[in-house]
């Protein structure tokens, strides 16, 4: 423990004492930065009532100041158990709330990422005063002034990440450390005396996003401190943690201490989130609807497939054989629309046999299993839709009662171009698909938002859409 303050600490003892700050807040930040507790009883001429450990905390003190004068600017207590994270694995969740996110971003996402950090560098900064020199040394970049299509779909995929509206978020920074660079234990929350200055307007700071964009050779760990817990910068690797308590107290245990690089570099991205929306009227800061908070059954979302031997021939059959029987497809609403005009024809609807239902069923089941895991029951097997030109299939998500392990089978297509199946991945990345006929697209429907959304080059494109359920899945029931 320190027991010496040198004459910046003192100073800075000094201002907060005179203009009437909190000393019990004021002792609990100099006992987490190192002194010892009497060396800060000498100093300040103080001593707490109560131990450390049981002080107010500086920012649940603001919270009841804020609620009896009716004062709103620092944000009230955060549902911090309202976060859902797919492809999310929990790290030591008694103590916080931390997650990892596996290959969040790829490698080109990352080297181009960089490209952009190692562009726009200045010295780092701190959110108040600090007297050794030492303390950050890393450089920074406020990629979100930056105008990059990637970097801009990167920071709203964020967002979607953990399920909060944009509006609460800081802009998206860079980090680069070189090597001896590092940024010694702090903690991403802002302490009584930072808070009016930098939390007015958005608040308290709640989460955080850091994203390793390379893989360290020797160093840069990442250690939170408090409850012993390293992560080695990997590439892709997404670190997402709560800075709160779920009763919107800050939390010490996200103390954390970006260590030295030794070997090569450094390079993240790191997005904060705030308590209050920058907008005027405060929109939810949670965002997410029944169906995003269907489990992640795989780690993509999604996979290409060919059709078993014998059944496109078998499918493609029947499709000649009833080709008078479609009837024009009426769907509520404008989930099918047409480019060219609102009375032509957007799509027809050829009704499938019940044997042939169950046929196509059993096909898929296996395969599916397969490829995510988990035993499927079988709930709908939809007629063969057949789009007619200009046809646009609005993005959305499945049903989230029975359309949860999917598949598109393509059966026929007339078509002047490819018509691509656009869908997000399990990481919010957003794809173009393009299915031939026999080919197969396994996909999670209820938690994936996908469609067709450029308007249909060619006469027609027939598919059909096979549903499944995994056994074990209840759907999440949300409450107001």
């Amino acid at each position: 423990m320190k027991t010496e303050f040198n004459t910046d600490w003192q100073n800075w003892i000094k201002t907060n004492v005179d203009s009437g700050q909190d000393k019990n807040g004021i002792f609990k930040i100099l006992f987490d930065e190192g002194y010892s507790y009497q060396a800060i009883v000498r100093e300040m001429q103080f001593e707490p009532s109560v131990p450390v450990d049981q002080l107010i905390n500086p920012f649940a003190t603001a919270q009841t100041e804020q609620k009896q004068t009716g004062s709103d600017n620092y944000g009230q207590p955060i549902a911090t158990d309202s976060l859902f994270i797919p492809n999310g694995k929990p790290i030591n969740s008694e103590s916080l709330q931390l997650y990892t996110v596996a290959d969040f971003l790829n490698s080109d996402e990352c080297g181009h990422i960089i490209a952009a950090i190692e562009s726009q560098l200045r010295p780092s900064e701190l959110s108040s005063f600090e007297p050794d020199n030492a303390f950050r040394t890393s450089k920074t970049c406020d990629l979100g002034t930056i105008e990059d299509s990637l970097i801009q779909d990167v920071d709203q995929r964020i967002c979607k990440l953990l399920g909060i509206d944009e509006s609460y978020s800081e802009t998206i920074q860079g980090q680069h450390y070189s090597v001896g660079q590092e940024f010694k234990p702090h903690t991403d929350y802002f302490e009584q005396h930072e808070i009016e200055e930098h939390g007015a307007e958005m608040g308290q700071r709640t989460f955080t996003v850091m994203i390793y964009l390379n893989t360290v050779e020797e160093g840069g760990i990442t250690s939170f401190t408090k409850i012993g817990q390293d992560f080695q910068p990997k590439q892709g690797l997404a670190v997402v943690w709560s800075s709160l308590n779920t009763d919107g107290s800050p939390n010490p245990n996200t103390m954390h201490h970006a260590q030295p690089v030794l070997k090569g570099y450094k390079a993240i991205i790191t997005k904060w989130f705030r308590s209050n929306s920058r907008l005027p009227e405060q929109p939810p800061m949670f965002v997410r609807g029944a169906n995003d908070f269907i489990p992640n059954y795989t780690a993509t979302g999604f996979a290409k497939a060919q059709l078993p031997d014998g059944m496109l021939a078998k499918i493609q059959e029947f499709y000649s054989n009833h080709q008078e029987s479609q009837e024009i497809e009426i769907v509520p609403g404008d989930f099918i629309s047409n480019s060219g005009h609102k009375k032509t024809k957007s799509s027809s609807l050829v009704d499938l046999s019940t044997d042939l239902r169950e046929e196509i069923h059993g096909a898929l089941k296996l395969l599916m299993e397969q490829w995510c895991g988990k035993e499927l029951l079988p709930t709908y097997v939809y007629g063969i839709r057949v789009y007619h030109r200009g046809a646009v299939l609005k993005c959305h998500q499945d049903r989230l009662e029975t359309h949860i392990i999917s598949a598109i089978i393509n059966i026929d297509q007339q078509v002047d171009q490819d018509w691509p199946l656009v869908i997000d991945d399990n990481y919010y990345r957003r794809h173009q698909v393009i299915l031939k006929p026999g080919e197969v697209i396994f996909y999670e429907g209820g938690r994936l938002t996908h469609g067709r959304p450029y308007p249909l080059e060619g006469e027609s494109f027939a598919n059909i859409f096979c549903h499944f359920k995994p056994a074990d899945y209840i759907p999440r029931q949300l409450t107001d």
